[in-house]
């Protein structure tokens, strides 16, 4: 069985320029190479100016966005930023707050809000399972390539 890989960097600085030569190095390290429709899940419990620590920070996921498209270029047919806000605020807001929408327009990814979309069946088939299915947004079940990022 192989051994996982584990990275460990350091970045003091919300910078998107060092955190796109982070995540790509990462990236690179894994011989990961994103295509198809490829989505980035943060998280974004909720935003705002009561919330500063309730999210994923936009230049990280500017960084790790910018990375992806440089390592997938042409083969990303799709690239999406998509979350469902933890709390009963609408996901549209969460983001608009935490300053994704401007973020997104200006690297070029799509907003994709879970609670405004589509819940598809996912079929479970595992020995020992609790249950035989569990429903999830229909871009995560139609992902090609996935990364969810913590909370940072």
């Amino acid at each position: 069985m192989k051994k996982p890989t584990v990275i460990l960097r350091s970045c003091f600085e919300y910078d998107p320029d060092r955190i796109a030569q982070i995540i790509g190095d990462g990236l690179d390290t894994l011989g990961l190479r994103p295509f198809g429709k490829t989505l980035i899940k943060p998280n974004v419990v909720t935003s705002g100016e009561n919330f500063p620590h309730a999210y994923t920070r936009p230049e990280f996921v500017e960084g790790v966005l910018r990375a992806v498209k440089l390592r997938g270029g042409e083969k990303i047919t799709s690239l999406g930023v998509g979350e469902r806000s933890g709390i009963t605020i609408p996901t549209r807001y969460a983001f608009k707050y935490a300053g994704y929408h401007k973020m997104l327009d200006r690297v070029g990814a799509d907003p994709l809000h879970f609670d405004e979309t589509s819940q598809v069946q996912i079929p479970l088939y595992h020995e020992g399972r609790l249950r035989d299915m569990l429903f999830v947004a229909e871009p995560v079940a139609k992902a090609d390539f996935l990364i969810n990022c913590p909370k940072y």
